[in-house]
């Protein structure tokens, strides 16, 4: 072989080398502008479809979904990302998606899904405080068409959204929640599922104390002992007695353990693609 048809053999393989790479690996998603619309693949074949909103040291936040929605994907998960060609119409594929489709399920999971979910944290209407964290982890499997959509053992994260404590007078306690995000896998989804409230049983019989009081002039009705506080209101009794009524106690708070199950309804559908 000539000097000069070997050297352009190694220019060839050394172009080859460089072009190949692109064609079979990840592109680095770093390298992908903000508002690309990709497909990202992870290590478990999870797929996640959407427009690159933030790309940090750990985590890949896309949108464009779900509308107002973003899912999140963990760097160290994530196998390949392409670029999603605009020409790639998903209603009406073109010849070589047949054989993409066989290996790719598009699991769609509808509104009004109820997800049973196993408590992880402990509040109470006592202590908490509104926008606290709350987890729970999913305690059986979602299936859909006799699919496993989302494992046993996802993780649920929200936050308390109504804290009301018993101390008020007449008060009820009461205590609202409610999960917004999803993780299964690496790969975590804003979802929406409708609020969970508790209020308190009534305790009027309990706060209605009257106390007779025969006391002269003046006299004052204070210090009544009665819930966890011993709050009390006095009231003020005029010359020639009377009955006074007192609300003494504080009723009853509520409190959720770790460990309690709640069934939990999402109330938008969720979109779950898998190899």
């Amino acid at each position: 072989m000539s000097t000069s048809r070997f050297a352009s053999f190694v220019i060839s393989c050394i172009v080859a080398l460089t072009v190949a790479p692109s064609c079979t690996r990840a592109e680095a998603i770093e390298n992908i502008p903000a508002g690309t619309e990709v497909t990202v693949v992870t290590q478990d074949g999870t797929l996640v479809r959407g427009k690159i909103a933030k790309v940090e040291p750990e985590i890949v936040t896309l949108t464009g979904e779900r509308p107002n929605m973003t899912t999140e994907v963990a760097r160290t998960a994530i196998a390949e990302v392409k670029r999603v060609d605009p020409n790639d119409d998903d209603e009406a594929p073109a010849p070589a998606a047949p054989a993409r489709a066989a290996v790719v399920r598009t699991i769609a999971i509808p509104d009004n899904t109820v997800l049973d979910v196993t408590l992880n944290t402990a509040h109470s209407s006592e202590d908490s405080r509104v926008e606290e964290r709350v987890n729970g982890t999913l305690a059986s499997p979602v299936v859909i068409d006799n699919v496993t959509a989302i494992p046993a053992g996802a993780k649920l994260t929200g936050h308390l959204t109504n804290v009301k404590d018993s101390g008020e007078v007449k008060g009820r306690a009461e205590l609202g929640l409610r999960f917004t995000r999803l993780q299964t896998g690496s790969v975590t989804y804003d979802i929406e599922t409708r609020p969970m409230s508790w209020v308190a049983e009534s305790t009027k019989k309990e706060d209605a104390v009257k106390i007779g009081a025969g006391a002269a002039a003046g006299a004052v009705i204070g210090a009544i002992t009665g819930g966890k506080k011993g709050a009390a209101i006095g009231s003020a009794i005029g010359a020639g007695g009377g009955t006074a009524v007192v609300l003494a106690t504080e009723g009853q708070d509520i409190r959720l353990a770790a460990g309690r199950k709640l069934k939990v309804s999402l109330t938008s559908p969720l979109t779950i693609r898998t190899k």
